[in-house]
């Protein structure tokens, strides 16, 4: 029954899923859920290199068609850093897919989901903080080498994090 509650059905394919169109973050998080399950990964157990390789494929494999109109733009954002709220703390470690979707006031929203992993922020309170999209590569590989040769990634690769998130959420 565990299993049950975090999928979230969607019509398949033998070679693709395809959820319903996106109103918010929540389909995209859907979306998300479904690539982990079709591929049997328990989240709990990632570490920064599957994580990021699921990310990859994720992105390179199953299109979205999401939104009820047109998306401007689709990429990967890569960031990590120290993070807080209100008296937690922990060093993040994040891989999103974003979506701009264009409102009919000229505003674009952004939509976000992906999987973060959190580490005790003291052992890696070095390590700089950094963020980009595949946008700002030439290439989906160019982006990907980009994270591999990140300082954070060079650490973090086989360390087991504290927990394992699915983020979701938007911006306007």
């Amino acid at each position: 029954m565990r299993e049950e509650a975090w999928y979230t059905q969607t019509q398949r394919t033998a070679t693709s899923c395809h959820a319903p169109q996106m109103a918010n973050s929540y389909s995209l998080l859907a979306a998300l859920q479904n690539f982990l399950h079709q591929r049997g990964v328990e989240i709990e157990g990632l570490t920064a290199d599957p994580m990021v390789r699921l990310m990859i494929d994720w992105f390179r494999l199953v299109p979205l068609d999401l939104l009820k109109g047109p998306s401007t733009a689709e990429a990967l954002v890569f960031r990590y850093g120290g993070w807080s709220e209100g008296c937690a703390t922990g060093f993040r470690f994040s891989l999103l897919r974003r979506i701009t979707e264009p409102g009919a006031d000229g505003a674009d929203t952004d939509w976000f989901a992906g999987i973060t992993l959190m580490f005790e922020p003291s052992r890696y309170a070095d390590l700089t903080p950094f963020d980009t999209a595949s946008s700002d590569w030439k290439s989906l590989d160019a982006f990907l080498a980009a994270v591999e040769s990140s300082p954070a990634y060079n650490t973090l690769a086989g360390v087991q994090p504290m927990t394992v998130l699915l983020e979701s959420g938007g911006l306007r």
